[in-house]
């Protein structure tokens, strides 16, 4: 874990189509709610808001004041505007430092650009960007990462087996054999890229002919009628 976050929150008095207010005055509705904690509404600002899920994730503990009582909590859930950034309501999970925890976490190639591969002008792509894990919330981890170093030829795989976990840290998934990062030349990624679009094209005219083949109710309704 890197530097602790903290954040001092309000309570809430404002709820339902009250929240509105809250939100045209800048503020964001939030919840903080536990196994061993009272559910508790509160609020914070737009901006601090933004820069708390940009800095913390899901996977990072933040510290939260509320008045005179502290509490460790993770984010739980965030709402957005759709098509906008503004968040409308965050949820936080209350967790003890011994509190076992299952969040996901980013999974960071490491050394990708160093490698053999990159330098030969292939790409590497990610296929997973972040992995499950079950820790206790002292030992959660800000990310993972993967050395992806040692790639050197198109076909070059990494996988879940690959990832070299932090003491007390553990993976949820249990196949180790998912791939999370392969190698491959241009023209051979761009075929692959072809062929996925060619069968979505191809999936997609399939739906829409079988749309065109459904009887409508008035169709129905003038042969029931003959």
């Amino acid at each position: 874990m890197g530097d602790k976050i903290t954040l001092n929150v309000e309570k809430r008095e404002a709820t339902g189509k009250q929240a509105a207010k809250l939100r045209r005055e800048g503020l964001v509705p939030a919840v903080v709610y536990g196994s061993k904690f009272d559910p508790t509404n509160v609020q914070l600002a737009q901006q601090e808001a933004r820069t708390l899920v940009a800095r913390a994730g899901r996977h990072t503990p933040v510290e939260l004041t509320i008045g005179s009582k502290k509490t460790m909590a993770l984010i739980k859930s965030v709402d957005y505007v759709p098509a906008r950034s503004d968040i409308t309501h965050l949820s936080f999970q209350a967790v003890r430092a011994d509190e076992v925890v299952t969040t996901d976490v980013p999974l960071i190639l490491a050394g990708a650009e160093e490698s053999p591969a990159a330098k030969a002008g292939l790409i590497i792509l990610p296929t997973i960007e972040d992995i499950e894990i079950r820790a206790k919330t002292a030992d959660l981890p800000e990310k993972l990462e993967l050395d992806a170093s040692g790639l050197t030829e198109h076909g070059d795989k990494l996988t879940l087996a690959d990832v070299v976990l932090p003491r007390g840290v553990e993976m949820t998934e249990d196949d180790l054999d998912i791939v999370v990062a392969s190698v491959y030349e241009p023209a051979a990624l761009e075929a692959k890229n072809a062929a996925a679009d060619a069968a979505a094209d191809e999936a997609r005219a399939e739906g829409d002919t079988a749309a065109e083949n459904v009887p409508s109710e008035q169709g129905d309704v003038a042969t029931d009628a003959k």
